[in-house]
């Protein structure tokens, strides 16, 4: 199959629909001995109407299809470069039907003999790339797609990708391919016959640093410890600017000090230092020093993981060549994030007729012999890969051994700097031990982050997946392998416990879904007794471990959830639709996390917002009622390019009110005919946003803007890619859509909020509005704010549809920074008139 020309195909069309919709643009670059020997593009005027949406996708207009050829035109010679090639797109059963489709409309019939989907070649092939999505898999190995969603350009992408891809297979791990092989004729594509030609031709054993584990390979990989030169903070800093020819900053050398000496003199420590300083190079700075003086460990915790990898990927990666190049550092986090080879064993032994189950054995089987940590956040599994994946660390069972994360632990017991997340904080310092020091920046973040991390969230879909996975007797589950090997006798009873098992997790969420909680724990004391009846009929029997092991995670399950509604400790999220609600329960986290930490003697809290009111009170949470250093490092001048519009032209906050819902969209509408530009509206609830989103669907400027909308299971990161793709668009989100994401890009001069970010205080929860509320709302407002405001040249304006900032007594916790010049509280004509001052 290598000695054939691959075919590379890319349509574009008006639609999906193949009984309507035409190909506009179609591009066919060929490949030959794993070069592109040449392209074939044209445009197609079967249909010249172009939709808004598709003209904003594809930069293609109408006008441009106006003289291009019809299909029937180029049917037959298309047919012709067709033949005998091997059949390649992006997605390739679209572009197949729908050019198949064309062709049988002229009456010719193409079937090619080979076909292959890049997107499944990157599944497999490319275990760690963060979507397949062309643009991403583009980015990824760095190809040049300037243009998405132009035939030419997306198939000359696509075939570029496909030499990378089958070059990698030529070089890749012998055994390895081979066990892809066997695992590939579940495909309906051809990469079987691909593989098999590889293997006929190429015999090199490829096994650099390769090593068997159990009955596949993985990358063999160590850290050694390695000693620094005494360097004090003050030359560390100028070797640092003369290697990366930054300019001195003076506030930035100052944070550096300062951090240093709370490290040597041991201190608990608030530092508030202004976005844009380069906080993280100058407390990277300080702990290098530290390390140095000292060998003292420095644990770096931030909030997210795109800030953690930039930490890693720039600047360490900066600072190792300022002290050392082979200076080692380690990314660190909890047990479960690191993936588990006793469970990847049990999943290898799962059956291969299921085809995602396959293309999980395939990847996986990529990645560890590519992987040096074992995180699997580098493979991204999602949807039924992972719910596959925590099956089988279930049925594997909780082993002490754990190959990866000791991996990680003694690595991390090597290094200066250990960096980690407020989310993995707890599992990291609970398995670390003589930790010196701990660094926790973007501060603002960790109340949150540790709250989340305290939750368990129950859902009816997770339940009943994991009831499904034990199966009955005559499915191909854990049942039924179990009843190979053991008396049919006890098979009647364990089934009829299934099925009672299905029923009671049925009633308990319609229960639930009621808020009727005594008739829930009644539910859940039937479901107790049917899974340790199970248990106990299994235990001890042949072949039991892993249905066992399965079950008694379920039994730990059930019984945290009743303790929790019990003692009232939980969260119900109900719905009208029982199998939608959902109930979160508190676990024990927080306690682990304060044992550990009474054993780091400095400890260090830094962010760009970190006061509130002149106070630092509400980080008791943190320091109880030990005495802490603070700092405030302010630079108010950024406010100054920011205006705060509060308009007082509109109706009062109501989500079910038209009229607001009509306010709203008059400004939103205002903005973008009179910018062309793009905006992004940031909503305090979905209940709004649908709102809103619905009205747009009678505004006749927006059938030509693109509007896209968070809903409750958005990819954010997905969204924002597509915001940024489009020239001129309206992205609506809620405030969970400004967390991990950069908000703004370079495109954005204006961001709208609906409302403060914080409820309005009820009842009981007033006493904690100062405490808990205010601050929270207040760093998060700045944080926004400052998105807006990424350079000294950038000016912007953030409008808030919230008038209490005007009158309520906290208002000057949020306007603290603000010129006074700068708080507009006016009509949509001012408004207007500050666009132009963009």
């Amino acid at each position: 199959m290598l000695n054939k020309t691959f075919a590379v195909v890319d349509l574009e069309t008006t639609g999906n629909n193949l009984e309507k919709d035409n190909i506009i643009q179609l591009s066919i670059v060929f490949v030959r001995n794993l070069k592109i020997t040449g392209q074939y593009n044209t445009f197609l005027s079967d249909e010249t109407a172009v939709s808004p949406f598709i003209r904003e996708l594809t930069n293609i207009s109408s006008d441009m299809l106006v003289g291009a050829p019809k299909f029937k035109d180029i049917a037959e010679d298309l047919l012709s470069q067709l033949e005998d090639a091997v059949f390649v797109a992006h997605n390739v059963d679209f572009d197949l039907t729908f050019l198949q489709a064309a062709f049988q409309s002229q009456g010719l019939s193409y079937k090619p003999m080979h076909k292959l989907d890049t997107v499944e070649l990157v599944r497999i092939f490319l275990p760690s790339v963060s979507g397949y999505q062309l643009h991403l898999v583009a980015e990824h190995l760095g190809i040049e797609l300037s243009q998405a969603h132009r035939a030419d350009e997306d198939a000359y992408a696509t075939a570029e990708a496909l030499i990378f891809i089958m070059q990698k297979m030529i070089g890749l791990h012998r055994e390895t391919l081979i066990k892809i092989y066997h695992l590939s004729k579940m495909m309906r594509t051809s990469l079987t016959d691909l593989i098999f030609s590889i293997l006929n031709r190429y015999t090199d054993d490829n096994d650099d640093n390769i090593i068997s584990y159990n009955q596949f390979y993985i990358k063999d990989t160590s850290v050694t410890h390695k000693s620094i030169d005494p360097v004090s903070v003050h030359d560390l800093y100028h070797k640092y600017l003369s290697i990366t020819g930054n300019d001195y900053r003076g506030d930035q050398y100052k944070l550096a000090l300062l951090i240093y000496d709370s490290l040597v003199e041991e201190n608990y420590h608030a530092i508030e230092a202004y976005t844009g300083l380069g906080k993280s190079d100058a407390f990277l700075i300080a702990a290098l020093s530290y390390y140095s003086a000292y060998d003292g460990q420095v644990v770096v915790s931030t909030s997210r993981k795109i800030l953690q990898n930039q930490l890693i990927e720039e600047s360490l990666m900066r600072l190792r060549k300022v002290v050392s190049y082979d200076t080692p550092f380690a990314l660190l986090k909890g047990r479960l994030n690191y993936v588990d080879l006793n469970a990847f064993t049990a999943l290898l032994g799962l059956d291969d007729a299921n085809p995602e189950i396959c293309f999980l054995k395939m990847r996986m089987l990529i990645w560890l012999i590519e992987t040096e940590t074992g995180d699997l956040s580098e493979v991204n599994l999602r949807g039924p890969e992972k719910s596959y994946y925590e099956t089988m660390l279930i049925q594997a069972g909780d082993k002490k051994h754990h190959f990866y994360f000791k991996r990680a632990l003694s690595n991390a017991r090597k290094v200066p700097i250990i960096v980690t997340n407020h989310y993995f904080l707890n599992d990291c310092l609970n398995n670390l031990k003589d930790i010196q020091a701990l660094i926790i920046d973007e501060a603002h973040q960790l109340k949150q982050a540790l709250d989340l991390k305290e939750r368990r969230k129950f859902t009816y879909p997770e339940l009943k997946f994991f009831i499904g996975q034990v199966g009955l007797i005559n499915q191909d589950r854990l049942l039924s392998q179990y009843s190979k090997t053991n008396s049919a006798v006890s098979m009647y009873l364990l089934e009829d416990l299934v099925i009672n098992l299905n029923k009671n997790i049925d009633l308990l969420f319609q229960e639930l879904s009621r808020k009727k909680v005594s008739e829930a724990l009644e539910t859940l004391d039937s479901l107790i007794k049917f899974t340790d009846m199970f248990l106990s009929t299994v235990r001890g029997t042949d072949n039991y471990q892993a249905l066992y092991n399965h079950m008694h995670y379920f039994d730990d399950s059930l019984k945290n959830l009743r303790y929790a509604l019990a003692y009232d400790d939980y969260h119900i999220k109900n719905s009208k639709n029982f199998q939608k609600t959902e109930v979160t329960i508190r676990t024990d986290v927080l306690d682990t996390l304060a044992d550990a930490l009474r054993s780091i003697p400095c400890q260090i809290l830094l962010s760009g917002t970190l006061e509130v009111h002149d106070s630092f009170k509400h980080l008791k949470y943190w320091f109880g009622d030990y005495d802490f250093k603070t700092t405030v490092m302010n630079r108010t001048e950024m406010y100054k390019d920011i205006k705060l519009f509060i308009p007082n032209d509109i109706s009062s906050y109501d989500p079910h009110d038209s009229s607001y819902i009509v306010d709203i969209l008059d400004y939103i509408a205002l903005y973008l005919s009179e910018t062309n530009s793009k905006l992004i509206v940031i909503f305090s609830n979905y209940e709004l946003l649908e709102r809103v989103y619905s009205f747009t669907e009678d505004i006749e400027l927006f059938e030509q803007i693109p509007v896209l909308r968070q809903s409750h299971n958005s990819n954010n990161e997905k969204l924002l890619s597509q915001y940024n793709q489009l020239s001129q668009c309206l992205l609506l989100g809620t405030y969970t859509f400004t967390e991990g994401i950069n908000l703004v890009s370079d495109q954005d001069k204006a961001l709208m909020l609906t409302k403060l970010p914080f409820p309005v205080p009820k009842g009981d929860s007033f006493r904690d509005f100062y405490t808990a509320d205010l601050p929270e709302a207040v760093i998060h407002f700045r944080q926004i704010i400052g998105r807006v405001k990424r350079s000294r040249e950038d000016k912007g304006i953030v409008l808030l549809f919230d008038d209490r900032i005007m009158t309520k007594p906290y208002r000057q916790a949020f306007l603290k920074y603000f010129p006074k010049e700068n708080i507009i509280h006016d009509t949509r004509e001012t408004f207007k008139a500050l666009l132009f001052g963009l």
